[in-house]
C-alpha cells in the first residue's frame, strides 16, 4: 500500500530557491514515503497520533517571522533585532560579536544534520525542515556578547516553524534563553542547532509556555567539541499537546553536559521528552533528571538514551526521572535507558512516581499552614530543584521572570 502523507498539506508549502532548497526538498520526499509515525515505532507509541494531525489541519504560516534577539550587558540592556527575511538578517541589526553565517556556512550546518539513517525517521525535524522556508544562522565570536534572549510567539491559527543556527566559536562562554509562547490554537514547529567549539560554554534554557490550545513540536540539536561545557534547561506547560526532542553528541568526548526538565500539566494535556546523548569520545560527562507534575488526567512522557560506544571509555553518566501524581487519572510513561559497549564506565539511571508525602503536609499543618498552601509549598519545592538550576539569573530576565511566575501558579 502507497504511503501519502497530506499530500494537499504538503502541496501548499510555497517552494524555497534558496538556501533550504534541497533540504526542504529531501523532507518532503521522507514525509510522503513514511508518513505519520506508527505505533510500532519506539519513540512514538505512546504518542496521541490525534495531536499530530491536528498540525496539519492548520494553514501554514508564510509570512516573514519576527524573532528578536536581547543582548544583555549586565543591567544595562541593549535591543538588537534580527528578523527572518527570505533567509538573510537584516546586516544593520547585527552587533559587535554576532556575525552572520555565509550561505557556505549555512550549507555545511544543513549537511551535518542531514544525514538521514533508513532506521531512524526523526519526524519532528523533518516536519521543520519540509515546512520553513527561511532560518536565522549566525555565530557568536565575542567575549562581548554574554547573554541572548530568544523570543518566539506564535498567537494565531496556523502552523508556525522557525530554525536558528548558532556557533558559539572557541573560548566564549554565553547564556542563550529562549522564550516559546504559544496561544489562540497555534501550532509551533521550532529546530534549533548549537555547535559548541573547543574551551566554550553554553547555559541555554528554554521555557515553553502554552494556553487555548496550543500545540508544540521543538528539537533541540547540539554538538560538543572537546573541553566544551553545555547545560540545558527545559520546561513546558499548558500546551495541549507538546512534545520536546533533545539530541547532544560529544563529538570526541573530554566534554561535559547537564540537563535538567520539568513538565506541568493538567487536564488532559500530553507533554514528552525525548533524549539521546552520544558520547563519541573518552572521559565525557552527562548528569541529566527529568521532572513531571500532573494533575487531572494529564499525560507525561520521557524517554531517554545515553549512548556509550566502545570508544567512550572513562564516561560518566547519569539519569533520573522523578515524577509527582496530583490526581490518580494522571499517566506516566517513563523510559531512562543505557546503551553500553564501553567497559570502563560509570553509568547509572532510574526512576520514580509518587504522590505528596501525607507525612510533610501533616508536618506543615500541624504548624499552621492550611492545606492549599501546603499542596503549593511542597509542588514548589519539587519544582526549585530544576528552577534554580536555570542558567540566567531570574531577576535579570523580566521576560523569564514572567514565565516562571505562570509555573509557580500552577
Amino acid at each position: 500500500m502507497k504511503k501519502i502523507f497530506y499530500p494537499e498539506w504538503i502541496n501548499s508549502i510555497p517552494s524555497n530557491d534558496g538556501v533550504l532548497e534541497e533540504t526542504q526538498k529531501l523532507a518532503r520526499e521522507e514525509l510522503k514515503q513514511n508518513g505519520i509515525p506508527k505505533k510500532s515505532s519506539e519513540e512514538w507509541r505512546l504518542t496521541n497520533s490525534a495531536f499530530i494531525k491536528e498540525f496539519f489541519n492548520l494553514p501554514l504560516n508564510s509570512n516573514n517571522t519576527k524573532l528578536k534577539l536581547n543582548r544583555i550587558d549586565n543591567l544595562r540592556r541593549s535591543l538588537v533585532k534580527l528578523e527572518f527575511n527570505n533567509d538573510s538578517i537584516f546586516e544593520a541589526n547585527l552587533c559587535n560579536g554576532i556575525e552572520k553565517l555565509s550561505e557556505e556556512e549555512i550549507k555545511l550546518c544543513l549537511s551535518e544534520n542531514s544525514i538521514r539513517r533508513k532506521d531512524f525517521y526523526d519526524f519532528n525535524k523533518t516536519i521543520n525542515e519540509a515546512s520553513n522556508n527561511r532560518l536565522i544562522g549566525f555565530k557568536i565570536n565575542s567575549k562581548e556578547i554574554k547573554s541572548l534572549e530568544i523570543d518566539i510567539k506564535a498567537e494565531v491559527s496556523e502552523l508556525v516553524p522557525t530554525r536558528v543556527i548558532i556557533i558559539v566559536e572557541e573560548g566564549l562562554e554565553v547564556d542563550i534563553l529562549e522564550i516559546i509562547e504559544g496561544s489562540r490554537g497555534a501550532s509551533h514547529s521550532h529546530l534549533i542547532e548549537i555547535y559548541i567549539k573547543d574551551f566554550s560554554t553554553v547555559n541555554h534554557a528554554i521555557v515553553s509556555i502554552g494556553k487555548d490550545s496550543a500545540k508544540l513540536m521543538a528539537s533541540i540539536l547540539v554538538n560538543q567539541e572537546k573541553q566544551s561545557n553545555y547545560s540545558l534547561t527545559c520546561i513546558q506547560k499548558g500546551w495541549t499537546f507538546s512534545r520536546l526532542e533533545q539530541k547532544v553528541i560529544q563529538l570526541n568526548g573530554n566534554a561535559k553536559t547537564n540537563i535538567q526538565g520539568l513538565q506541568i500539566a493538567n487536564n488532559q494535556q500530553e507533554l514528552a521528552t525525548h533524549s539521546r546523548v552520544r558520547f563519541n569520545g573518552p572521559n565525557g560527562y552527562l548528569k541529566q533528571i527529568q521532572k513531571s507534575i500532573l494533575d487531572d488526567e494529564s499525560h507525561s512522557i520521557f524517554n531517554g538514551m545515553i549512548e556509550v560506544p566502545k570508544i567512550a571509555q572513562r564516561t560518566e553518566a547519569s539519569q533520573l526521572s522523578k515524577n509527582l501524581l496530583l490526581s490518580s487519572k494522571a499517566k506516566v510513561d517513563t523510559s531512562p535507558q543505557l546503551k553500553i559497549i564501553a567497559d570502563d564506565v560509570k553509568c547509572n539511571h532510574g526512576a520514580t512516581i509518587s504522590q505528596l508525602s501525607n507525612e510533610e503536609l501533616f508536618y506543615l499543618q500541624s504548624r499552621g499552614i492550611n492545606i492549599k498552601k501546603a499542596n503549593q509549598l511542597l509542588i514548589n519545592a519539587f519544582c526549585n530543584e530544576i528552577l534554580d538550576n536555570l542558567p540566567i539569573q531570574e531577576s535579570t530576565w523580566s521576560l523569564l521572570s514572567k514565565a516562571l511566575e505562570n509555573i509557580k501558579s500552577q
